[in-house]
This record gives structure tokens, C-alpha cells and sequence, in this order.
């Protein structure tokens, strides 16, 4: 544990390494969610949990405060689960192991969860300080952000009595967020069947590894590979030039990240090995040459593993081979309206096998609704032609641009007289919570802000200790100027 007692934004860090030792990802929530009940009922504040496990705690404002419109804070407590596979870790038990190296808090092979576990250590420390000089305080804690923002879809917009609302789960300092695109988690779901296959063949494992990954809606433009879809590609190749049988595949974890990972299991007769290692060499080869610029890193890599009794049917490969091959990935569409922007993209994000099926897990986003229903409509067609069906998920609404937003203005404003530098607005290709809450309260006025962070999505993910340290200055700012 580091010592924080110098900074000011020590109760916020302190609060970040509680929270950590909790278990939060993706429907896990209701320990942290059962924490965030306790820390407010032990301070006498109101609170109320509701079915989806959301935490709303309202604080009364400070003296001098009280004629200061009524501010909702809001954050989520789930978090993004990716582990290198070298490390043993389990998510559903096991605390965030956070090491600090300088300015940078980072965890130790897996995934921070400083998306959003920030704004929730800021949550908690604003109700915990009475001395901090506010206005009357909303504080909404929302679950399963990550997986379809199904926390804020259920939660009863009917509870808050503020018009302004601060969302803190943006990554860059400096720049506010007053913009985001809608999206959902679409399955394709493919029928798998077994064969069994000749007992004489050697089975070998292939890894595809060694890739940046991501987060699916800020990242997805930049050209990075999915491993996924190298995959199909290793697989095509091979299928056309061996006789071999495919045994298993896998792939990525989350929708919402970039997958790093791939792997499969192929069979063959062993006087093939060595023209399969070539070929497998060759497109290695071919892989990071194409991605040299921002995937240089790939590595394929190709072991003896058990012996296989079943392969899954050609008819069954074909099918695999196709779907990934053809399902969208990547940037879909440009802005014209708004220069820089990503408008539509898809992420193949997962590839597993579920009892006799093969699940093909994707996010789709795009801030034009159309585009958004046209990539689901894509994918729905593909999965049909290959003998299977789409479900979908968490189908949740863009946040629209409101070109006189006036706590944009006060924010911008507020910052660059705090740290005399240029403030920057955007609209972003990812998904916030602030279009439901837009939807849920018209005449809400939002913003999104939040401190450095890196990498987010991926076990390389690391936050800025001094950007915590300015953004929670910042906030404290923010406060005194709405008078």
C-alpha cells in the first residue's frame, strides 16, 4: 500500500483500494453493491437500493450551499474482467492486485477497473468528508455498465430531484464528454456437431497472441487487430491447403474489448507437421507485417497438445470460418457532421463453445439509430445463411450533442482557469450512461470527465495518480462555481 497523506485526493485513492479488494465484475456486483448500502447507513445519509442492485445516496448540501441546485454524481461499479493467460486470477473471488510505479497506478496481469472504479472511490469520498463545502448531492452507483448499461435502464429516474448531472467515466483529462454513441450486445448463436476422428492423428494447440486489444468503441479506430479474425484467417488458410479436422476454438473474453487472444485445436496426420509449421510461419509473417504499425507484436504460437476423439463436422468449420470471416468488424462508418468521428463499428469481441454451440459475442455502436439496426441487421442475415440465430442484449440509446449545454460551458471554463490549459470537448464512439439518464430526465443538463487512464479494457490498463489528484480538485471546483 502507498502512502497518499500528501495528496489531496488521498481519501479518493484510499477509497480506490477498498473498493479493489471487492470483486466487481459484470454481475458480480452485490458485494460491492451491499458495501456502498453499509458505507451510506453507517454515515445516517438516505439511501436506496433497488432490484438491479444500483446504489442512489443523497447528502443534504453545506452550509451556505442550500440554494445551490441539487448535483447527481454518477459512476458504475462493474468493471471490465481481462487477465493475461499466464496469471492465475479469479474474477468472481479474488482481490485487484494494484501495484504503483511513480505517477501510475496499475494492476498486477489483469485489468484495473479504474474504469469506473474511480468515480466510485470520488463518490465515496465526497459523502464521507463533511468538511468538503457542496450543494445537495445525488450519488448514483449503477451496475452492469460493461455488459449493456442494464444498471441505469432499471434504475427510477423518478428518485432525483437534480438537473445537472457530472458522469465520471471518461479517460483523457481536459477533455468533456457531452456526446455518445448508442449500441447493443448482439449473440450469434451457431449449432455445433461432433465427429469422431481417426485415433492415429496428432492434436496441436494454436495460440494467437501477444496483441494490444482494447476498448471496442474507443480504440476500434485504430487499426488494431482482433484475434478473432486472424484466426478464421490461419484456419482458412489451412483448411485449403491440409487435410486436417478442427477440434475446438476460443477467442476473447468480453464484447467490449478488443480481443487479444485466440486459440484452437487442430488434428492432422503427423507427416503433415512440417509444412504446417511453415504455413503457420508464413502468415505469422503475413500478420505482422499488415499490422506492423500498431499490432507488431503478433505471435502464433503452435504446440502438441492431447490426442482429440471428436473434430467438429466440416460442415460445422465451413461455417465457423465463414461467420467470422464475414460478421462485421471494425469502423463501419465516418461522421461527415462531426470531423474525427466514428460513427458505426462492430467488435467481434468473443468466440466460445457452450455446450453444442458456438457463440459469436459482438458490440455494436453507432450514434445514427439506423446504422446501429443495419449492423445488427448484417449480422442477423450472415448467422441466418450459416444454419444459426442472433439474440441481442442491452440495446441502449446514443446521448445527442446539446449545443447549449451550460455545465459544458462552466466546465471547460473552470478548468482551464484552474490549470491554465486548453480544455477540449468531444463526442465519442463509446457507450455512457448519460443517454439513459437523458432519456429518463429530459431537462437534465450532463457533462463526462474523468482523469487519465490507459488501456482501459486490457491487464496493461493504468490510471495517472496526479490527473486523479487535478480531476478531483477539479470536481471540488465545480462545486463552488455553481453559486
Amino acid at each position: 500500500m502507498a502512502s497518499f497523506e500528501n495528496l489531496n485526493c488521498s481519501n479518493v485513492l484510499r477509497y480506490f483500494e477498498e473498493i479493489s479488494k471487492i470483486p466487481r465484475g459484470s454481475g458480480n456486483e452485490k458485494q460491492i453493491s451491499d458495501y456502498i448500502v453499509d458505507f451510506a447507513r453507517k454515515r445516517d445519509l438516505w439511501v436506496k437500493q433497488d432490484e438491479a442492485l444500483n446504489v442512489l445516496i443523497k447528502k443534504p448540501p453545506s452550509n451556505g450551499f442550500e440554494n445551490i441546485p441539487t448535483v447527481v454524481i454518477q459512476g458504475h461499479l462493474d468493471m471490465v474482467c481481462e487477465k493475461n493467460k499466464d496469471v492465475t486470477h479469479d474474477f468472481l473471488k479474488d482481490p485487484i492486485e494494484i501495484i504503483y510505479e511513480g505517477d501510475f497506478i496499475k494492476a498486477n496481469g489483469t485489468t484495473l477497473g479504474a474504469d469506473d472504479g474511480i468515480a466510485v472511490a470520488m463518490g465515496l469520498a465526497l459523502l464521507d468528508d463533511d468538511s468538503i463545502e457542496h450543494p445537495a448531492l445525488e450519488i448514483i452507483f449503477t451496475t452492469d455498465e460493461e455488459v449493456g448499461m442494464c444498471g441505469a435502464a432499471a434504475f427510477d429516474g423518478n428518485l432525483l430531484d437534480g438537473k445537472i448531472l457530472l458522469n465520471i467515466d471518461s479517460e483523457k483529462e481536459g477533455v468533456f464528454t457531452g456526446g455518445c454513441a448508442g449500441g447493443m450486445k448482439t449473440h450469434t448463436h451457431l449449432p455445433l456437431k461432433y465427429q469422431k476422428q481417426d485415433k492415429n492423428l496428432v492434436s496441436y494447440a494454436i495460440m494467437i497472441t501477444g496483441l494490444n486489444g482494447g476498448h471496442s468503441g474507443i480504440d476500434i479506430n485504430k487499426g488494431r487487430a482482433n484475434a478473432n479474425v486472424l484466426m478464421a484467417r490461419l484456419l482458412n488458410s489451412l483448411t485449403s491447403e491440409f487435410d486436417i479436422n478442427v477440434n475446438y476454438i476460443s477467442g476473447g473474453i468480453k464484447d467490449n474489448a478488443i480481443p487479444r487472444e485466440a486459440e484452437c485445436v487442430i488434428s492432422f496426420d503427423k507427416t503433415l507437421l512440417s509444412d504446417i509449421r511453415d504455413n503457420i510461419n508464413d502468415i505469422n509473417s503475413i500478420f505482422v507485417k499488415e499490422f506492423k504499425n500498431n499490432d507488431s507484436g503478433i505471435i502464433i504460437k503452435f504446440n502438441e497438445t492431447t490426442k482429440q476423439e471428436l473434430c467438429f463436422s466440416e460442415d460445422t468449420v465451413r461455417n465457423i470460418i465463414a461467420v467470422i470471416t464475414l460478421l462485421p468488424n471494425g469502423v463501419q462508418t465516418v461522421s461527415f457532421d462531426v470531423d474525427g468521428l466514428t460513427e458505426s463499428s462492430n467488435n467481434l469481441g468473443a468466440v466460445k463453445v457452450i455446450d453444442n454451440e458456438i457463440i459469436f459475442i459482438c458490440a455494436v455502436r453507432s450514434s445514427v439509430v439506423s446504422q446501429k439496426y443495419f449492423i445488427y441487421d448484417k449480422i442477423k442475415t450472415i448467422s441466418e445463411l450459416a444454419g444459426g440465430y442472433v439474440t441481442y442484449i442491452g440495446d441502449y440509446p446514443a446521448w445527442e450533442y446539446n449545443e447549449n449545454s451550460k455545465i459544458r460551458k462552466l466546465c471547460m471554463e473552470t478548468y482551464e482557469r484552474l490549470f491554465n490549459k486548453k480544455a477540449e470537448e468531444e463526442i465519442v464512439h463509446a457507450g455512457l450512461e448519460c443517454g439513459i439518464f437523458a432519456k429518463k430526465k429530459t431537462d437534465m443538463d450532463m457533462i463526462s470527465f474523468g482523469p487519465d487512464l490507459f488501456d482501459i479494457h486490457t491487464p496493461k490498463e493504468r490510471a495517472s495518480i496526479s490527473s486523479i489528484e487535478r480531476c478531483w480538485l477539479f470536481l471540488l471546483e465545480i462545486f463552488r462555481n455553481l453559486q
